[in-house]
This record gives structure tokens, C-alpha cells and sequence, in this order.
């Protein structure tokens, strides 16, 4: 089979590779369509420490697919809770001990999904609901984690961060959730989005929420600056493993500010974000500005055009 793989900061390959056999439990899926994310974009230029293994390294985990053996079309989040360490235990799935090795190999024409992931993780897509809308259901489950980790509340004013397609998709999460969008940052296409995902633009600032979705060590400071005193700030992009941000201590102690971080995505809130998806609540096929091969991620990757967003990459 055909499969793109990393083989280091800036070089991705397409290979002709063994097709994958899948062992006791595991499904094997033929991959209809990709998605890109800003993840993968991160781990193209300078590699990932959860994402990508040893080169070359399979590459891509977004994706939407036709289970081999039923032909049922279905999707797979990128990892599974084991249900049996201590974080499983007191409902931190997303700190289980047992959570890696991440799904990774979605740009390419067949995934095997280990059995764990199949079992607990692999759903099939509701009828009607386009596949490459149905890859949307990883960063969708992310993002939906974040909004409940933010604790919004209805009627909470709460200022996104970043209008990127993550940064939209929180403000579809929040908006559901009963709160009130405010797109801060970001260009000025980016922000005419935000209405048809239930934000408006603004500054954010004085908000009983921020949602940090830039990726930026800036962004982290600014969401603590944003919020009201008694406000909560959550950080939910990653920054380069080792960064190290200098917040307003003062600011933080005497404004008494809640601050947390958000990562990844429970099995709960995969299976929501594609009942998310599948009601047509918004509309989730602009956040997919562009329609590539295998061939071409790598040109994409290496200069985004301004108004990318998301690529479907169809193997």
C-alpha cells in the first residue's frame, strides 16, 4: 500500500509500504479520507514526543474509513483509556497510565486499529453524515473535553484564543454548552467564521472564561490577562515540550484565578462530538478549505496558503 510517513523536521515521504495485518481483536480499516490538523503540521516541522515514533514514522489521525471486514464506514479516535490503572480509577481517562502508544498512520490507504481502540473507540458513522466531516470527531471530542474542563456555566462570557478551526470548534463547544463566544485574535477571514459557530469577535477581555487555542506562549499569558478576578483560564494547545511561560503571579494570587490545562479526549466526548457532528448544528465542512493526495501534504505543510485551514487528504 501507499503511506506518507515522517522522516524528519521537514521531510515527509510517500512509501510503498507491506500492508498492514490486523492481530486478535484489531480491525483493519481502509482510510477513504485524512484530515490535517495543526498537531500534524507541529509534528512535520519539528517532530512530536506523543505522535510519532522512531523514522520513518507513520504519520496522520484523523480519519474516516470502511471497516474491511463488516464494510460498515467507521472512525477511531487515536487512543483508548485502559479502564484499569489509577487515573481510570478516579476518572481521569485522560492521565490513564496505559493511554500511549498513540493511533498514528492515517495518511496512508490502511490503518490496522489495535484492538483496544477498536473495542472501546471505533464507531460507526451515523448515516447521511459525510466521511470527511465524520473525520472531524478526534479534535471535536478535544475541544469538547476543554469546554467541560472550563466549567462554563449559562450565560458565561468566554473569550477563545485563536480562530483556527480548533478555535472554532471550542466556540461551537462553548456556545452548546450555554455560553457566550468571543473570538479574540486571528486573521480577519478567520474571524468572519465566528457568527456561523456561534461566537462574535471581540477582545474577551473581562471574561468569566479563556480558552487559550493559539499554540503560543503569548496566548497562555494572555488568557490569564483576559479573564475577570475569580475568572478561570484554560490552556488547551501544547507548547514545545521544556517551555516555560512567566505568568502574573500577582495577578493569579490576589485575583484568585483558576488555571488548568485540557488535553486529549474521553471516550464520553468521542461519542458526543459525533452526535455533535451528525446534527448539522454548524457548519462543520468550512473548517475544510482544501482537498489533497497523499502527494500533496507535504507542499501544504511546508508553505499553508492564507486561507488554509484544515485539508482533506484522500490516500
Amino acid at each position: 500500500m501507499r503511506a506518507l510517513r515522517w522522516y524528519g523536521r521537514g521531510d515527509i515521504r510517500v512509501d510503498e509500504v507491506p500492508d498492514p495485518v490486523a492481530g486478535p481483536g484489531d480491525v483493519l480499516v481502509r482510510v477513504e479520507v485524512a484530515l490535517t490538523d495543526g498537531t500534524d503540521l507541529k509534528a512535520f516541522r519539528r517532530g512530536h514526543p506523543l505522535l510519532l515514533g522512531e523514522p520513518p514514522s507513520p504519520f496522520g489521525h484523523e480519519l474516516c474509513g470502511v471497516d474491511v471486514a463488516s464494510g460498515r464506514r467507521v472512525v477511531a479516535a487515536n487512543s483508548a483509556p485502559c479502564g484499569a490503572c489509577a487515573a481510570c480509577g478516579r476518572g481521569d481517562e485522560t492521565q490513564c497510565a496505559n493511554l500511549l502508544p498513540l493511533l498514528n498512520g492515517a495518511y496512508a490507504e490502511l490503518l490496522v486499529v489495535p484492538e483496544r481502540i477498536a473495542r472501546v473507540n471505533l464507531l460507526p458513522v451515523p448515516p447521511g453524515l459525510a466521511p470527511e466531516v465524520a473525520a472531524l470527531v478526534e479534535p471535536l471530542a478535544c475541544c469538547l473535553h476543554g469546554v467541560e474542563r472550563a466549567g462554563i456555566r449559562e450565560g458565561d462570557a468566554v473569550a477563545v484564543l485563536g480562530a483556527g478551526p480548533i478555535g472554532l470548534m471550542l466556540c461551537a463547544c462553548v456556545a452548546d454548552a450555554g455560553g457566550r463566544p468571543v473570538v479574540v485574535g486571528g486573521r480577519a477571514e478567520r474571524r468572519a467564521l465566528a457568527p456561523a459557530f456561534g461566537a462574535v469577535a471581540g477582545d474577551g477581555e473581562g471574561a468569566d472564561v479563556a480558552i487559550e487555542a493559539t499554540g503560543t506562549p503569548d496566548g497562555w499569558r494572555d488568557a490569564v490577562t483576559l479573564v475577570r478576578p475569580g475568572g478561570t483560564a484554560v490552556f488547551f494547545s501544547g507548547l514545545s515540550a521544556g517551555t516555560e511561560i512567566a505568568l502574573d503571579a500577582t495577578r493569579v494570587h490576589y485575583k484568585e484565578l483558576t488555571v488548568r490545562g485540557a488535553f486529549h479526549h474521553t471516550p464520553r466526548t468521542v461519542r458526543a462530538a459525533l452526535a455533535f457532528l451528525a446534527s448539522g448544528a454548524r457548519p462543520w465542512e468550512r473548517l475544510l478549505t482544501h482537498d489533497v493526495g497523499l502527494e500533496g501534504v507535504a507542499a501544504l505543510f511546508a508553505d499553508p496558503p492564507r486561507d488554509y485551514l484544515k485539508a482533506v487528504v484522500r490516500p
